[in-house]
């Protein structure tokens, strides 16, 4: 693993294998951005490239600005970012604190897909395709989502798509959550999810303040009653004392690195099917690679083409895994190293679990 520090602002970024033959990865903007937590999601970017069988490095990195000093650390990232873009070395995608439009001028020497993002509702492709992955993996998790009560915390764009995506196969969302608060559905029904999107294109993170339902303070979504918790608000936010007051049959991530190694332990102690965060969130890279992970190539790329072929395999991946004796999380990994092992001489030392 190793980090690349940036010369024309401060800031970084960490490449899980040097020597692999591309990465890519989120990049995050911040006062303070963490290199603990860049290597984490940088770590779980590689699984997931493993787990779709890519032959490529996870990367993450920040960039450490002020809002006064927002503009000019940016423009100075892409400067440097450039050539690294256009040699196919590190591919950046909007983590927190960017978005779409910072990384715009990249986007000219970026080899992957520009389906990935186009938007509909405000919502990319990749964000949707984070959320119906998710659901996919569940659904096969549980074989079928048909009457089972969904909470999802830290719900944003992924999470939005989500709750449309579990909708559409008879899931009931009880309960969402933002930094703003926890909405939870009134008694006997299930939040609407096109009210979700409306208010989410409409208030953001506020949207929870104008749904059907009582609204209280982010916290209480804990312990909402459900099946199922997606998870998605920012890495190890599902720790070992929160892990302990929980009682569903499965949780999943929308946001990479949501829980702790603890946490995990303590949820399958529980019962619970805890599935990997780099499973889950593999199908945006069929947007950005159609034609490497689906066979999609001209006409034939679409939106729809897409999401069929990443919730296809998604499910495929979990139905082989999650059986594991270990657990689906194990499971996961395993079928993720098996893979690794195919092209590196030693596998990466330590698995993608928040500290």
């Amino acid at each position: 693993m190793g980090t690349r520090k940036l010369s024309g602002t401060d800031g970084f970024v960490i490449v899980d294998l040097d020597d692999a033959p591309g990465s890519a990865g989120l990049m995050r903007l911040a006062p303070k951005i963490l290199p603990s937590g860049a290597r984490e999601m940088a770590r779980s970017a590689t699984y997931t490239f493993a787990a779709v069988g890519m032959q490529r490095s996870g990367a993450s990195g920040g960039i450490n600005a002020r809002p006064d000093v927002r503009e000019g650390a940016v423009e100075a990232f892409l400067a440097e970012c450039e050539p690294w873009v256009a040699a196919g070395e590190f591919l950046p995608d909007a983590g927190k604190g960017l978005n779409a439009a910072d990384l715009a001028p990249l986007q000219a020497q970026d080899p992957r897909h520009p389906i990935r993002l186009s938007t509909a509702g405000g919502i990319s492709l990749a964000e949707r395709l984070a959320g119906s992955g998710a659901v996919a993996a569940v659904a096969a998790a549980l074989d079928g989502l048909d009457g089972r009560r969904i909470v999802i915390e830290g719900c944003g764009p992924a999470g939005v798509a989500a709750a449309a995506a579990a909708a559409e196969q008879g899931a009931v969302l009880a309960g969402v959550a933002t930094e703003k608060g926890f909405c939870a559905a009134p008694d006997g029904t299930g939040l609407d999810p096109a009210a979700i999107a409306e208010a989410w294109a409409a208030h953001g993170p506020g949207f929870v303040e104008q749904l059907d339902g009582a609204c209280t303070e982010p916290g209480d979504v804990w312990g909402a009653a459900g099946d199922v918790l997606l998870v998605g608000s920012k890495i190890g936010v599902l720790n070992h004392n929160i892990a302990a007051g929980i009682n569903v049959s499965t949780v999943a991530c929308l946001h990479p690195i949501p829980f702790t190694t603890r946490a995990l332990v303590i949820l399958q102690a529980a019962g619970s099917v805890v599935l990997a965060d780099f499973v889950c969130l593999a199908g945006p890279l069929f947007a950005a690679w159609p034609a490497e992970l689906a066979g999609l190539e001209g006409d034939s790329v679409t939106a729809a083409a897409i999401e069929t072929a990443a919730t296809e395999a998604i499910t495929n991946l979990v139905r082989e895994t999650a059986g594991h004796p270990e657990g689906a999380f194990l499971g996961a990994c395993h079928h993720a190293e098996s893979f690794l092992a195919t092209w590196r001489d030693e596998l990466p030392f330590g698995r993608p679990l928040a500290a």
